[in-house]
């Protein structure tokens, strides 16, 4: 009689997925962690290892944020350029996402299916050549769009994410709902606002803070866009990390990867909530 042989959880297979899993983890985490622990070095350079730990250039940061040359620094303002930009982004693309998403969801219509592909695009497109033709069509227009060149060249590049995010969460409430209460007399109008927007509140609240997070973080297509009155806070890390080498970089890069798995994990406990209510 012979023995089996070990496949499944315990065999080769399941060793050599636990590995591969295990080297892309540590490959993801790797140059986040090493800027994380280079943010505490209390030395003057982006040594690795750090010569010993401290809050010193988190310090740093904070008088650059708020102390009194915080004008001359720009990073005060770059942040909240920065943020500006990535909320404007963010309420266009929920403006025009949503009943873009509702739209391709329950309505039928000649192209949709190109639609479809078509909204998936600029994700695929070269940041860089988008960036270049968006830099030649406001140039050729004479024209200075300010903050809002660059808020639509992000809404371009988020729109994708968020219509993926709604059309999903669309795509799971049940017609037959929206069907009853235009038979009591509701009207369409109302049927969306009170009907499909709250059940899709989830993937709309994603979708958003998605976008939001994309758009604070983009460099390429605002490398092409931005003027000295309009400076990221990506176009400011850019310069310090070219031109000081200091660690105040990793440290404020630090804070904005924190500020990013936190919005993360806040987007996963609501959707989670809403998940176990339902």
């Amino acid at each position: 009689m012979s023995m089996p042989t070990a496949t499944g959880r315990f065999g080769i297979e399941w060793q050599l997925v636990n590995g591969i899993t295990c080297m892309l983890l540590a490959l993801m985490l790797a140059p986040i962690c090493m800027v994380l622990v280079i943010s505490f070095t209390s030395g003057e350079t982006l040594q690795f290892p750090p010569p010993a730990l401290s809050l010193r250039w988190y310090q740093e940061v904070w008088t650059m944020l708020v102390g009194p040359d915080a004008g001359i620094g720009r990073l005060r303002e770059s942040l909240l350029v920065s943020l500006e930009i990535a909320a404007l982004t963010s309420l266009v693309c929920v403006l025009a996402g949503v009943p873009a998403s509702y739209a391709l969801v329950r309505y039928r219509f000649a192209g949709k299916t190109l639609i479809e592909e078509l909204i998936g695009l600029p994700v695929v497109f070269p940041a860089v050549v988008l960036g270049i033709a968006l830099l030649v069509l406001v140039s050729a227009s004479g024209l200075d769009f300010g903050i809002f060149q660059i808020v639509v060249a992000h809404s371009i590049i988020g729109l994708p994410f968020l219509m993926r995010n709604c059309m999903a969460a669309m795509r799971g409430i049940d017609p037959m709902l929206e069907e009853a209460a235009m038979t009591l007399g509701a009207s369409a109008p109302k049927v969306f606002r009170e009907i499909v927007l709250p059940l899709a509140s989830g993937g709309i609240a994603s979708g958003a803070i998605l976008v939001f997070i994309l758009s604070f973080n983009e460099f390429t297509l605002s490398y092409f866009l931005y003027s000295v009155d309009v400076f990221p806070l990506s176009i400011w890390l850019f310069q310090q990390a070219n031109t000081s080498f200091s660690p105040a970089v990793f440290a404020v890069s630090s804070l904005i990867v924190v500020v990013n798995v936190a919005a993360v994990l806040v987007v996963d406990a609501v959707i989670g909530s809403r998940g176990s209510a339902a």
